[in-house]
């Protein structure tokens, strides 16, 4: 951080904290009303019901809010220290997502355990997410690459499952959205209490581990050659990081952004060693939760025991991240997980023959997908032709539009939905429900269209004062998903009917496909495959970096730019084919990759074709196992793709993330 800057940053804490402290002024004095304020804080005699009140209702929920904020800061930091990506966060490994499945099976199955003890569940389910990544990474802990990648496997999943039991049971887990968008409402002090020593030790802990965790950042080769065993120290870190993430979750529910938000304001504030940035971030996650709930006490009170605090702290956070990325240094730290892992590679002619295979499998789940439970010819055109069309041509656009992500931002956890597009979808079908509470399919279509493009516009408008530097892109793209995300929490968490409506959109259905449906998104594939194909030769030298590509003559501006509206369009003609399924973007590239698919020619049919094959399967499939009720594509893509995925890392996962860097991002 520049010196001049540092001005800027004290000017933001001082404001911040002021304001955080009138906000808890104003709410006590209207909680207090005609009593006086000195003998309800020194709790002496006066309005009970006004005590009560204030000590086991808003007092509990400041500290829980605080505690909460700092805590996801806290882990946040960790996991981006140890696994050096940006995208690190108490999310990514499958923590949040399996205390969410933990609760949502507890309360099916045994609602009496979930009334009494939900911190354990929840708990329960987000160590076994991490026993699972665990398990699937095995002896490649030291490999942040595999391991979010596994996390994120684990996550998909999870969320996956969830959604499925809420889409079958909805009736008794409708109460878990307003939970799974945070809720921080108290009723006494046992939240507190609960979070109060756990966080403690594991700040002790962590400062205990600084000088390891200061190595991990140099890098992994760097750390071993000082000494230090990255694997076990890896492990200790990321496993109090889950501790500290899975006693947050398990005490106010999902609150996914602070943990990712937090540690880039404290590397925006020029906190570059590990303490005082550990200390940071926890301080400003405690600052940023603590004046959401705050804010909506006073602006919202009648509302805030309903509106997630979760959501708005995206909707309200995403700003101040988007205002701090103007500070972002033009050079930074290149990061661990920017290095593609591949396979050991195939020959050219073997690539060409798994091409074959590929378009084969395709060919045959295509007609299986088509023909089975075998029915008239006819009938099967009228009704199924047009799903499997869809399914392949948003997997194929899915499966691309990952590769060109990926390689753009040379980061191999990046995925279409990245940028924003699919959000933008679901809001624009939100926006045209509440406008138009009769909405046909039609004026759905259009609102999902006009909302991606109103992302894609806002995003590219802010980036493109930067050259579209990846970084930046990659940040402004989720802090505006954030804000969208945010959004949609809150609609969903209001229980309104249509709810049902926009869930069923968003888990990725082919339900309602017709043929003349499919006009304008397969227009947009086709446009968006020409864009990729026009930056074949573009994507190879991207990967050498943004100075390397300069001296090679490469316009960088319009190349990031190109290689951005192709990945927008396959993006958004896969949300409008099918809605938004999130997993095959972030999946099918890794497949083709670890498959052996190392060049970019070979590596784009590769995963456009594994991309339509998880979808067609995941269609059919979804068809098939609850006949006659049918499972969403998209979750059903997710199940399909975490399975495959998983398996080629068991198989190939002592190539994936210890190649040489003189090999990677071939």
């Amino acid at each position: 951080m520049t010196i001049h800057n540092r001005p800027v940053a004290l000017i933001l804490a001082v404001f911040g904290l002021a304001l955080l402290g009138l906000l808890i002024a104003q709410n006590t004095l209207a909680i207090a009303g005609g009593e006086r304020l000195s003998a309800l804080l020194l709790g002496q005699t006066g309005d009970r019901a006004v005590s009560i009140e204030y000590w086991y209702a808003y007092m509990p929920r400041l500290a829980v809010a605080l505690m909460a904020g700092a805590g996801l800061g806290i882990a946040g930091a960790v996991l981006q220290q140890v696994l050096q990506n940006p995208l690190a966060s108490p999310a990514t490994l499958g923590v949040t997502s399996g205390a969410q499945l933990a609760l949502a099976v507890a309360l099916l199955l045994a609602p009496d355990l979930h009334a009494d003890h939900p911190f354990l569940i929840a708990l329960a389910g987000s160590f076994l997410a991490w026993g699972l990544v665990s398990i699937l990474v095995g002896r490649r802990m030291d490999d942040p690459v595999s391991l979010v990648l596994t996390g994120m496997v684990v996550s998909f999943t999870a969320g996956a499952i969830t959604t499925c039991l809420f889409l079958l049971k909805n009736q008794y887990l409708t109460s878990l959205f307003l939970w799974g968008a945070g809720d921080l409402a108290q009723h006494d002090w046992q939240g507190a209490r609960f979070l109060l020593p756990r966080l403690g030790l594991a700040t002790v802990a962590l400062l205990l581990l600084s000088r390891p965790l200061t190595l991990m950042g140099l890098g992994r080769e760097s750390a071993r050659s000082s000494g230090l065993a990255t694997g076990l120290f890896s492990f200790l870190a990321l496993g109090i990081a889950i501790f500290v993430a899975s006693a947050v979750t398990a005490t106010v529910g999902l609150i996914a952004f602070v943990g990712l938000a937090s540690p880039h304001v404290a590397s925006l504030l020029g906190m570059r060693r590990v303490v005082p940035r550990l200390l940071t971030a926890g301080a400003a996650g405690a600052l940023l939760l603590g004046l959401v709930d705050q804010g909506i006490q006073f602006g919202l009170s009648g509302l805030a025991s309903f509106l997630p605090a979760g959501a708005l702290t995206g909707i309200l956070g995403a700003p101040l991240l988007l205002y701090l990325l103007k500070r972002l240094p033009a050079a930074g730290v290149t990061s661990a997980g920017e290095t593609l892992p591949v396979s050991a590679g195939l020959s050219r002619p073997a690539e060409r023959r798994l091409l074959v295979v590929l378009a084969v499998l395709l060919s045959l789940i295509g007609f299986l997908a088509f023909y089975l439970p075998a029915i008239s010819a006819e009938i099967a055109w009228a009704w199924r032709a047009p799903r499997v069309f869809a399914a392949i041509l948003s997997g194929a656009a899915l499966g691309l539009a990952g590769c060109l992500v990926q390689r753009l931002l040379s980061n191999p956890m990046a995925s279409p939905e990245i940028i924003g597009i699919s959000t933008g979808a679901v809001m624009g079908v939100i926006a045209v429900m509440l406008i138009l509470p009769a909405a046909t399919a039609a004026a759905q279509l259009a609102g999902a269209l006009l909302g991606a493009l109103a992302i894609l516009v806002a995003i590219l408008a802010y980036a493109s004062r930067h050259d579209l530097d990846p970084r930046r892109l990659i940040l402004a793209g989720i802090a505006i998903t954030a804000f969208a995300d945010g959004l949609i929490l809150m609609f969903l968490a209001t229980g309104d009917p249509r709810g049902s409506a926009v869930l069923a959109f968003m888990s990725g259905s082919t339900y309602r496909v017709a043929m003349e449906d499919l006009t304008l998104p397969a227009t947009m594939a086709v446009a968006g495959t020409a864009a990729t194909l026009a930056t074949l030769r573009w994507l190879d030298i991207l990967s050498l970096g943004g100075t390397a590509s300069r001296s090679l003559g490469l316009p960088l501006g319009f190349s990031r730019l190109l290689i951005i509206v192709a990945t927008a369009l396959l993006t958004a003609s896969a949300c409008l084919f099918v809605g938004p399924i999130s997993f095959v973007g972030l999946t099918a590239p890794h497949i083709a990759r670890l498959s052996g698919l190392r060049r970019t020619a070979m590596q784009l049919p590769g995963a456009a074709m594994i991309g339509a094959i998880l979808v067609v399967a995941a269609d059919w499939l979804g068809r098939q196992i609850f006949r006659p009720y049918e499972l969403p594509a998209g979750l059903t893509a997710i199940l399909l793709g975490a399975l495959v995925l998983a398996t080629v890392l068991l198989r190939h996962g002592a190539g994936a993330g210890k190649q040489p860097a003189s090999r990677a991002a071939a």
